[in-house]
């Protein structure tokens, strides 16, 4: 029986919008900015904490484009080995081929998420239209607030669940923006 970290199976827990997210995505990018160097081709802050007035899981998601999947497997070595805070999740655990994934971990609790994806990905483009879609329409937070507290009560031990239960919403604003 495999025994994973308390912060790798810990209750989904959704908070009102904080203005400190923001500050806090800056100081990780500064972070990842001196690890990665000129690797990393562009950093973004992504995922709900990045939609002014979102509730969200408090957990800051930060995504890098880097030039391919050697670059960016050097790198989340370098960032962990730099970084014991920084969490790599094996690729057959994270089921996202299109990406390698981290966990920055305080406290025992989730702090950051760390999406590294390859140049030309089409999930860059699409975090993006989806964050600025969202960040020009109340209407859609609103909705996908009460989208998000729905599914972190109905999954709140299940993380998959609850990522796979956003999907339709996420793919019909992309195809508004489309």
């Amino acid at each position: 029986m495999t025994t994973f970290p308390k912060w790798a199976t810990e209750e989904i827990v959704i908070a009102p919008y904080s203005e400190q997210w923001p500050w806090v995505a800056n100081e990780i990018i500064s972070e990842l900015s001196q690890v990665f160097g000129s690797d990393a081709l562009a950093i973004e802050h992504i995922g709900s904490t990045s939609i002014p007035e979102l509730a969200a899981k408090p957990i800051i998601d930060v995504m890098v484009k880097m030039k391919d999947f050697d670059t960016i497997d050097r790198s989340a070595l370098r960032l962990s080995q730099s970084h014991s805070s920084w969490n790599l999740v094996p690729a057959e655990l994270d089921e996202r081929p299109w990406r390698r994934f981290m966990v920055k971990v305080v406290g025992d609790h989730r702090f950051a998420h760390l999406h590294l994806v390859p140049e030309g990905q089409p999930r860059w483009d699409e975090h993006l239209k989806f964050r600025e879609t969202l960040r020009a329409d109340p209407l859609l937070i609103a909705q996908y607030a009460a989208l998000k507290e729905k599914l972190a009560e109905i999954h709140q031990s299940d993380r998959e669940a609850y990522t796979d239960g956003k999907a339709e919403f996420i793919q019909s604003v992309l195809r508004m923006v489309n």
